[in-house]
């Protein structure tokens, strides 16, 4: 009870931002005689860098304009004018004061307009952006919300602040996934210029058609354009000159064929120079993982951007709290959960509330994503999950940037050419992904393992995945680890070569095992009418090929049936043994991309099935799955002392593991 005190003593500690109590960054408390204000605290800035400022707050108003404006008499008019001037010296500063002093948004509860007073979570963002703003350095962040709190408010109206009171030609763009949402940002502008002051700038705001357009408005007073776009039609964008950057609701922006986030925020960010005052700002709800959003936070965090990550959870937007009857009681009450809650710094009264609004959600999950506690339940994405999330958390340790990224190559692109001249070339684009290089300083039979699920060709088909793991610790009673991946679409006989491209790459014929999953090839129609054809081909070249027929059969006859085949009974075995995997730490996994779609693979409505959630993949998945529940059924690697001139041909069968 004590500590809840506490809580809420900081929570409703007071705030003023006209007097500057309460407010962000180091101020100091000073009296200015005839001062409409009483006591004031100020920037410290404003009052170190302004000799101006100093000598009001030694002489006061009166005493300022005899002693140093002797040419004008003491009067009610130069008192406001003198005013007027402290105001324009504060608002370079003091931002909280500008805001609620003369910007109006539209209330939430209300249709009035009321006077922009920064709430809680508000401040928090804020001071932030200042702290990097006094730096000198480029304001650029990516902000993670929760709902109703007015984050995409505060980005828009900081941008504002600069554009009116710092800079001149100081160009912004806005842009959403689509222009409607852009056009709502921009409406906070236009509210706001209506009623501001006209003695702030010496003449009456003006906000423009900017050449004619509807999309690019310009504030005539500073020369400032603010243009609006969206992801959906980034043609419309205007490109150029640009300073500042809002890009809202980003965890909408869905990647198609010709169309990629990266690729507009790229061509957006490129235009802004990395100097004072330039803002790139992401702001969004989290829309699951392994989309951009998702994937540019990570890289936020991990310090793989210059992105400062900023998260706002539920309990500091303080409109999320009820009142409690019997606090004893309700201590008592709380479950596991709401006690991880109070650890993370939540009052009893924001608890409460939380426990009354889960009430009225379906899922937890849909919970845990629209009012997050942390980053990590923000990027909930369903509430089915096969995987726990304290598995996949772990798992994502030890993920890193591949070592290489490119394209692996032969004589030919299929057949037994294809296995000689093996090179590896750098590409921007290209497929595959490489962690450990080959170890060829001495041979271990059984030390790698390829495994292949096979996509489609169309960019919007699945995609191919071919994953490498490397057995060698397995000797010492370690784990096995994924040290290669390609990943792409490709033709099926072009993929399933490359899959034994990278198996020879990475070691002699009888040291690493393929294994294509073969069920999309045998079901999927006309792609794969051939597929016998194609692994028959590529058992006659390459004998460490995964069978499923057993060797015995085999020898009585019987053809041989290539490939893993993963059906209802065989994807829910390897689907479980994989749980079991990451929650023991039995391989180490190394892409992120993988860990994504643990995330969202879910168990489906019926109970039974399994599957990735709508619009995700589970293909990278199903090569893990796979590999390593072969991984942990073959023989140990171990040291082959002289080379094999002539392999000898076995059948590896699921009778053999």
């Amino acid at each position: 009870m004590e500590e809840n005190r506490k809580r809420h003593e900081i929570i409703n500690a007071p705030y003023n931002p006209v007097t500057g109590l309460g407010a962000v960054g180091e101020r100091k408390k000073i009296s200015i005689k005839d001062s409409p204000i009483g006591d004031m605290y100020l920037p410290v800035e404003l009052i170190k860098e302004n000799l101006f400022i100093r000598r009001l707050a030694k002489y006061g108003f009166k005493g300022y304009i005899i002693r140093f404006i002797k040419e004008v008499e003491y009067s009610e008019e130069a008192l406001n004018q003198l005013w007027i001037e402290f105001i324009k010296y504060r608002i370079i500063y003091d931002f909280e004061y500008w805001a609620y002093s003369f910007i109006f948004i539209k209330d939430k509860v209300s249709p009035k307009d009321i006077p922009f007073k920064l709430n809680r979570a508000q401040r928090r963002v804020l001071n932030k952006l200042e702290k990097l703003r006094k730096a000198g350095k480029p304001i650029k962040f990516i902000l993670l919300k929760a709902r109703q709190w007015g984050g995409s408010t505060l980005v828009q109206i900081y941008m504002l602040w600069i554009m009116l009171v710092h800079r001149r030609n100081w160009n912004t763009v806005i842009c959403g996934d689509v222009e409607t949402q852009s056009r709502n940002v921009r409406a906070m502008i236009t509210k706001a210029l209506n009623k501001y002051p006209s003695y702030l700038l010496g003449e009456t705001v003006k906000f423009t058609p900017f050449e004619g357009s509807s999309k690019n408005k310009v504030i005539q007073n500073t020369n400032c354009v603010v243009s609006i776009g969206s992801f959906q039609k980034p043609d419309t964008l205007r490109s150029g000159d640009i300073s500042g950057a809002h890009l809202t609701e980003i965890g909408l922006w869905r990647a198609t064929p010709g169309k990629k986030p990266e690729d507009l925020i790229q061509s957006i960010s490129g235009s802004i120079y990395d100097t004072a005052y330039t803002i790139l700002g992401l702001e969004s709800t989290a829309k699951g993982v392994g989309n951009f959003f998702h994937r540019t936070w990570q890289q936020a965090v991990k310090g793989k951007n210059n992105l400062l990550p900023i998260f706002v959870a539920w309990f500091d937007i303080d409109i999320y709290s009820i009142p409690i009857d019997n606090h004893e009681e309700f201590i008592h009450s709380m479950d596991e959960y709401e006690w991880d809650l109070w650890k993370l710094g939540a009052t009893l009264e924001a608890i409460a509330w939380y426990r009354e609004k889960k009430k009225d959600m379906k899922d937890i999950w849909r919970m845990n994503s629209e009012y997050p506690s942390t980053p990590t339940e923000a990027f909930q994405s369903t509430g089915r999950r096969r995987f726990r999330l304290s598995d996949t958390l772990k798992l994502r340790e030890t993920c890193i940037d591949p070592i290489f990224h490119g394209e692996i190559s032969g004589s030919e692109e299929t057949g037994v050419e294809s296995l000689q001249n093996l090179r590896l070339s750098k590409e921007e684009i290209g497929c595959l992904s490489i962690w450990k290089m080959p170890d060829k300083s001495k041979r271990y039979r059984n030390r790698y393992i390829v495994v292949m699920d096979v996509g489609g060709v169309s960019d919007e088909a699945d995609y191919t995945d071919i994953t490498v793991f490397d057995r060698y610790w397995m000797m010492d009673g370690g784990i096995p680890e994924v040290v290669a991946e390609w990943h792409g679409h490709i033709d099926h006989d072009k993929g399933a070569w490359k899959a034994v491209q990278m198996a020879t790459f990475y070691a002699d014929e009888e040291d690493a095992m393929v294994v294509i999953e073969s069920n999309t090839l045998e079901t999927e129609g006309t792609e794969g009418n051939n597929f016998e054809y194609i692994l028959d081909e590529i058992a006659g070249h390459y004998s460490n090929l995964y069978c499923r027929t057993p060797a015995d059969q085999i020898r009585q006859g019987a053809p041989a049936k290539w490939g893993f085949h993963t059906n209802t009974s065989t994807k829910p075995m390897v689907i479980s043994h994989q749980a079991k995997a990451i929650r023991d730490s039995l391989y180490i996994e190394r892409c992120e991309e993988a860990v994504d779609e643990h995330d969202t693979f879910e168990i489906k409505e019926d109970g039974k099935t399994m599957g990735a959630v709508e619009g995700m993949h589970d293909d990278r998945l199903m090569t893990r799955a796979i590999g390593v529940w072969i991984c942990y059924r073959i023989g140990l690697p171990f040291a082959v002392n002289t080379p094999i001139a002539t392999p000898t041909r076995k059948v590896i069968s699921e009778a053999t593991i």
